[in-house]
Formats: structure tokens, sequence, C-alpha cells
């Protein structure tokens, strides 16, 4: 019997790049002295970016980015929804970044060589249907206007104040994403 092969980070990343170009993403920005992938997504609803970080010897990250900001003046009640959906969501990590984009990260361990590329694929899947599962939710504060701010987020605060189901649950209503561009 042989044993399985454990990847470097440079061929775990060489393997990504090859196997995304195989299922038809062409336009991928490549960063190999940090070993780094940013591809745009778009979904009949929103556009955003996945990108993926071979960041140490055992893992790795996969993380969806959303191409709208959050405004000034609805920041501090996004943020306090991303905190109340982390608390019952183990496996993502949901955050606003620096840069005010809604970003849901995954990080996971590097799998041998055997299988590698599905495993790639299911945690970019897991970790889009997390993004989209509650960006549309995060959208509709940040385009909404400064005079209907206080309305909108009225309702919103009691939702916010209730207990939120893990994200499990919720899987059967994720929309449906394919990794075909």
């Amino acid at each position: 019997m042989v044993a399985d092969e454990a990847l470097t980070l440079d061929e775990a990343y060489r393997i990504t790049v090859d196997g995304l170009r195989d299922l038809g993403w062409k336009d991928l920005e490549l960063d190999s002295k940090k070993r780094g992938i940013n591809a745009s997504f778009r979904s009949s609803k929103n556009t955003w970016e996945i990108l993926l970080d071979f960041c140490s010897q055992e893992s790795y990250e996969v993380r969806s980015r959303s191409s709208w900001k959050v405004q000034h003046q609805t920041s501090d009640i996004v943020q306090h929804l991303v905190d109340k959906i982390n608390k019952g969501n183990p496996k993502h990590d949901f955050r606003m970044n620096d840069k005010g984009s809604f970003e849901v990260k995954t990080t996971m361990n590097i799998p041998e060589k055997n299988g590698f590329m599905d495993g790639i694929k299911k945690t970019m899947i897991s970790n889009i249907r997390a993004y989209e599962s509650y960006a549309g939710m995060m959208e509709r504060f940040v385009n909404t206007g400064a005079e209907n701010l206080e309305t909108e987020t009225e309702g919103f605060r009691e939702l916010m104040n209730t207990k939120l189901s893990p994200i499990k649950n919720q899987e059967r209503h994720f929309i449906r994403v394919e990794l075909q561009k």
C-alpha cells in the first residue's frame, strides 16, 4: 500500500491554480510569492471576490468578500449583526474587513494529494454558500439611505436581539452555485 503524499504550499498552490483553470476560470489574479488566488464571482444577485491563500504549512484560507462597501452610517449596525452571526457558527468566520467589505473566511487543513481538488472545491462551495446566505441582508443596509435608516433598522433591532439558529440548520435554504464560470 502506498501512503498518500503531503503537499508543500507551492505544490498546493500550483495544483489549485491548474484545477480552477480546468474548471474554466480564466481570469484569475495570481500572487505566486504569497501563494494567493483571487477571482471575481457572479451570481444572479451579487458580484463578489473569492480569495484563496495557502498561508501555513498545514492550512489554507478561502474568503468570499463583497465588492460593495458598508457605509459609515450603517457600519455599527452591520458589525453588530456580524458579531451575532459569528456566535452561532464555528465553521466560518464572518467579519467586516478594514475596507468595509462583508467577508466570510473559512480555514481548513491542506488535504493530502489524493482527493486534493475535491477538498478545495468543497471548502469553496461551503464558503460561498455561507456568504450568499447573509450577503443580501447585509447589502440591504449598505443601500439604505440615511433618511430611511431609522425606520429600516427599528424592526431589524428585534432580529438582532433574537437567537440565530446555527447555519447548519439553514443549509437547505442556501442559493446553490456551481464552481463553473
